[in-house]
């Protein structure tokens, strides 16, 4: 069993066990909550080796090290999250456009503020995209899957709305939404008081070119 660690709280649920089977699920969910506690430079393979009550040498016969186990972490993080999102962007309907963005935002909004969420968001974003080690493995399982299934959807979209543009004018689009979509779950993780998802699906709207 894991021990209970600060960087995720005894309250907080594993998060890679619900997805990955077996002993590697349980060493991700032990990296992630010492990462989470310490950060990357700070975390050690003896603290996770610690938590998850096994001794060092035993950690390493299922990682090399480290970096290769903060790699497995994002990637199947992003994996993750890329799947859920996916799923809706595959239902995306334009006939009922702003029902479509609002059950994406609320569904990733909801997501991000559980407990079991936290811990591993709060790592990918702020570790992985600012440590060259990582950046490729954060962009190849993560940002050029999301961005690939939006500019696939683009296209699906405006020539239901009617809507004319060049691809580079797409790509411009895409970055500034994707940008608006991953600010906004960030946020809700450190906002008090009840979410109003209908300024952040406005927004995403006008920046699509698809308010009107």
């Amino acid at each position: 069993m894991i021990k209970p660690a600060r960087g995720c709280g005894p309250e907080v649920p594993p998060y890679f066990s619900q997805f990955v089977e077996g002993r590697r699920g349980e060493v991700l969910d032990a990296a992630l909550c010492v990462f989470a506690e310490k950060g990357y430079d700070g975390g050690t393979m003896r603290e996770i080796a610690s938590r998850l009550g096994v001794t060092e040498p035993a950690l390493y016969r299922h990682y090399a090290g480290k970096e290769a186990l903060f790699a497995d972490l994002v990637a199947l993080a992003g994996d993750r999250v890329v799947e859920q999102t996916a799923a809706l962007l595959d239902r995306m309907d334009p006939a009922n456009l702003r029902e479509s963005l609002a059950e994406l935002v609320a569904m990733r909004r909801r997501e991000a503020g559980r407990r079991a969420s936290k811990p591993i968001i709060g790592t990918l974003m702020m570790a992985a995209p600012h440590k060259a080690a990582f950046q490729e493995t954060f962009r190849i399982h993560l940002a050029r899957p999301m961005v690939a299934r939006l500019e696939a959807m683009v296209p699906i979209v405006d020539a239901a709305l009617g809507v004319d543009r060049s691809g580079e004018d797409v790509r411009g689009r895409v970055r500034a939404f994707m940008s608006l979509y991953v600010g906004y779950f960030m946020t809700s993780m450190v906002m008090d008081g009840p979410a109003d998802d209908r300024p952040i699906v406005d927004a995403m709207l006008a920046v699509m070119g698809w308010e009107g």
